[in-house]
């Protein structure tokens, strides 16, 4: 053997197993032993609609097909095959400055290809974002319907309404900001994991968000959750890299400007001080950035704050849309899904003024979760798994405009190739939860623990387990998931074993 030769690896009982053993249970869950629909209905008294537990199922399904498959594949080694090798060896060749160019070249194109080949108008919610943007740009105000409104957050209309009296009543330009905005999500997410992993790990974490179906085809629509996507690595980003007050200050303009895009965020910054603690700033130095960031917060929301207070008489820090959505998620009907009735059994739906029927939301609401905690424990799971068992609503929205049903789209070839990597996704982080286990709370070879990875998407999952779960609310959290999976990609184990 030449002194330049490799010796020849034996094979690897223990991956062999490890792989083989989860195909088999990704294929049972396939297969479908495991009744999804049953185990969601047994836990609540109503699914609304219809069909939508058995959409979810069938995607769980197909996705956990495609993680058998891999699995399989991996198992035998295919993965270790020059064809396979050769194109991840490239991850660890060229600079920063060739990388960025490829990371965010390649999620600007994939976006703005999609964007330009099927351009959708506004349905849902986007109708709302829509008619509100084009009233602020018309110089009429907030309103809907001619009234005063502070239902839906102001933030992603302003948005809007800025690119209307700028470039006129057009969809394609707030679109192509999305696309640019997504990309730096994307180069984003690769130097953040660059802060956790190797270089070449970081870079794969960055391409899984640049390609990653769902995170391209939201750039093409009305919804904030692009612009949420981005603050939420972007804050998190400048809290782990820096340690300067300036670093506190910036992240709280970026999370004050998102949050009236999406409330759930202003409370972000108490995320930030357990992150401080986690990459070993003292207690003192993270309470004061902590508090820094939750000052600018404020102090970003406080204008919008006071024009409620001057429209309807009583403090509204974003919207009056919170207590609906409490209680949309904590009723004796609650299915964990958006889930807002229009007939009488709803007390909500007869209420027209807006702020009472926050208050009267909430209120309902606590009331329930404080006289049934066991039913609101048991919500939890339709929750967990309407946010996070299906990464397919971008697609099942683009297709019902064009008179598709959802159940059809779906099954369409892009919602399931959407759902396959995406499961693949899922594998690669529980995965590398496991083999980085010794990772999650300590610093290894000058990198942060990844403890610090998880603290933004776990402030931000606990926030729907309590109100209600959709899809897309789990966009922003991907980033964070993919900069987790691509530690699988580290060489060996904490073990030392490869898994």
């Amino acid at each position: 053997m030449g002194p330049g030769s490799r010796p020849l690896r034996e094979f690897d009982w223990r991956a062999f197993a490890y792989n083989g053993l989860g195909a088999a249970a990704c294929a049972a869950v396939a297969a479908g032993p495991l009744s999804i629909s049953a185990l969601l209905a047994a836990l609540t008294p109503c699914v609304e609609p219809a069909g939508e537990v058995s959409i979810i199922e069938e995607q769980v399904r197909w996705g956990a097909g495609v993680a058998a498959a891999f699995l399989a594949l991996r198992a035998f080694g295919v993965f270790r095959l020059p064809l396979f090798r050769r194109p991840m060896s490239l991850l660890g060749r060229g600079g920063r400055k060739r990388w960025l160019l490829v990371i965010v070249g390649v999620a600007l194109a994939a976006r703005l290809a999609y964007a330009l080949a099927a351009p959708p108008p506004p349905i849902s919610d986007e109708v709302h974002y829509d008619v509100l943007a084009r009233s602020v740009a018309a110089g009429r105000g907030y309103v809907e319907d001619g009234v005063a409104t502070a239902y839906w957050p102001v933030g992603y209309p302003a948005l809007v309404a800025a690119f209307y009296v700028a470039f006129g009543f057009r969809y394609l330009l707030i679109i192509i900001f999305q696309c640019v905005l997504g990309a730096a999500t994307a180069g984003l997410t690769w130097r953040f994991a660059a802060l956790f992993l190797s270089e070449s790990s970081a870079r794969a974490a960055g391409l899984i968000v640049a390609l990653l179906p769902s995170q391209v085809a939201y750039a093409a629509r009305l919804f904030p959750v692009v612009l949420l996507g981005f603050a939420a690595v972007a804050a998190s980003y400048l809290i782990v890299k820096y340690g300067s007050l300036i670093a506190a200050t910036t992240a709280g303009l970026i999370n004050g400007a998102a949050a009236l895009a999406a409330p759930v965020l202003l409370p972000l910054p108490g995320a930030f001080f357990v992150i401080d603690l986690l990459v070993g700033r003292g207690s003192r130095r993270a309470l004061t950035r902590a508090f820094l960031a939750a000052a600018v917060t404020a102090a970003v929301v406080a204008p919008w704050t006071y024009r409620n207070w001057r429209v309807f008489g009583t403090f509204i820090p974003v919207s009056t849309n919170g207590g609906v959505i409490l209680w949309m998620g904590n009723n004796a009907a609650a299915d964990g899904c958006y889930n807002f009735p229009l007939c009488r059994a709803n007390p909500l739906y007869l209420v027209r003024d807006e702020v009472r029927r926050d208050r009267l939301g909430r209120k309902l609401a606590w009331n329930y979760i404080r006289h049934h905690p066991a039913a609101f424990i048991k919500l939890v799971v339709p929750k967990f798994a309407n946010l996070y068992a299906t990464d397919t609503s971008a697609f099942q929205y683009g297709e019902a405009v064009y008179g598709t049903d959802v159940a059809v789209s779906a099954r369409g070839f892009p919602a399931r190739l959407a759902q396959g990597l995406y499961a693949l996704l899922w594998l690669g982080f529980v995965v590398a939860l496991v083999k980085r286990r010794r990772r999650i709370f300590s610093f290894v070879g000058g990198k942060l623990p990844l403890a610090a990875v998880l603290v933004t998407p776990a402030y931000l999952t606990a926030f729907y387990l309590v109100f209600h779960g959709l899809d897309r609310y789990h966009f922003p959290m991907i980033p964070f998931m993919a900069v987790v999976a691509a530690a699988w990609l580290e060489a060996g184990t904490d073990d030392g074993h490869e898994g």
